[in-house]
């Protein structure tokens, strides 16, 4: 062989080396939230990491606001299925595909994030299980701001909330509202502005994300963070890509994901009190619910427990070791 086929042989094995040593896995993550939200830009936070970690070898695509056309609904399923490698997918939302999902939504279960600390310890075998039932496994989870109430007068106590017409965002709120004594409202979210100007509707239920983003102080005075839930996303990947990986890749890829989960906590936390302070700097009033509205919640939560256990009978057990631990 010549000197000059010498070379090129050589560079070509060179390039085949270099180039299976840096073969990229492409996986696409998909999110229903837009590139501003604080869960989309954890997961490209995320993305850049592994990316970083595996130099180069493992490449995770985020597709913000549903844009690769799996719908919100729809995630659990096409992680399953592999319509997409990961997705970042609020639990409740996947209710429809596994029941037991629908639970983070039971007011006075989980309340703040160090209550879902605990309920994730309690409850987490759970979930891994379902999950696996489902062909994906786990990366991390970060829980939601909680919702409150957004009104035109003061809501403090147990009287205060009696009668009010409050627009409730999905049918569990809508049940708890209405065991609390108010009248919760079905309306698209678009009309809310109007309602309240013409005195049909006098409030609102949502997170303080929700209520700073859309301006609820323009049309509302007081908010009480009734803090009655706490539901988590979880990012979640398709097992049959996960075992196609190296053990190193998904070594650093677990790592990270067990450091960068606190790191979203935070973030989610300093979500909640950023839009607060939003809420306060445009005028808003933010008061504490007393003990009789405290205990009127007590009584309705455990009383939409109950109802829940019916339909997903498993849930008591874990509902009851948890509620032994934070003392519910």
């Amino acid at each position: 062989m010549s000197f000059t086929k010498t070379l090129l042989a050589a560079g070509a094995a060179l390039a085949l080396s270099v180039s299976s040593g840096i073969a990229e896995t492409k996986w696409d993550l998909s999110t229903a939230w837009g590139a501003n939200n604080f869960h989309a830009q954890s997961a490209m936070k995320f993305a850049d990491a592994v990316r970083e970690a595996t130099n180069g070898s493992v490449d995770i695509t985020v597709h913000v606001s549903g844009e690769i056309g799996v719908k919100i609904t729809e995630k659990l399923a096409a992680v399953e299925n592999g319509t997409v490698q990961m997705a970042d997918m609020l639990l409740f939302l996947q209710a429809g595909e596994a029941p037991f999902l629908g639970i983070d939504t039971l007011p006075y279960l989980i309340q703040g994030p160090e209550e879902m600390k605990t309920w994730l310890e309690v409850a987490g075998p759970k979930y891994d299980e379902i999950f696996a039932s489902r062909n994906q496994k786990v990366l991390y989870y970060v829980p939601w701001p909680s919702p409150g109430i957004y009104t035109k007068k003061a809501v403090v106590s147990a009287d205060d909330i009696k009668g009010q017409r409050i627009r409730a965002f999905n049918a569990t709120s809508f049940q708890f509202l209405e065991k609390l004594g108010a009248a919760p409202v079905e309306l698209p979210f678009g009309e809310l502005a109007a309602a309240v100007a013409a005195g049909t509707v006098d409030g609102a239920s949502t997170s303080t994300s929700t209520g700073a983003n859309s301006k609820l102080y323009q049309f509302t005075s007081h908010f009480n963070p009734l803090n009655w839930s706490t539901s988590p996303d979880a990012v979640t990947v398709n097992l049959d890509a996960w075992n196609a990986l190296s053990d190193e890749e998904r070594t650093a890829i677990e790592s990270l994901a067990d450091k960068m989960e606190a790191e979203f906590w935070a973030v989610s936390a300093a979500e909640d009190a950023d839009k607060t302070k939003i809420l306060t700097d445009n005028g808003m009033t933010v008061s504490s619910a007393d003990d009789s509205l405290k205990a009127k919640m007590a009584e309705a939560g455990k009383s939409m427990w109950a109802d829940f256990f019916k339909k997903v009978p498993e849930a008591e057990k874990i509902v009851n070791d948890y509620a032994a631990k934070v003392g519910k």
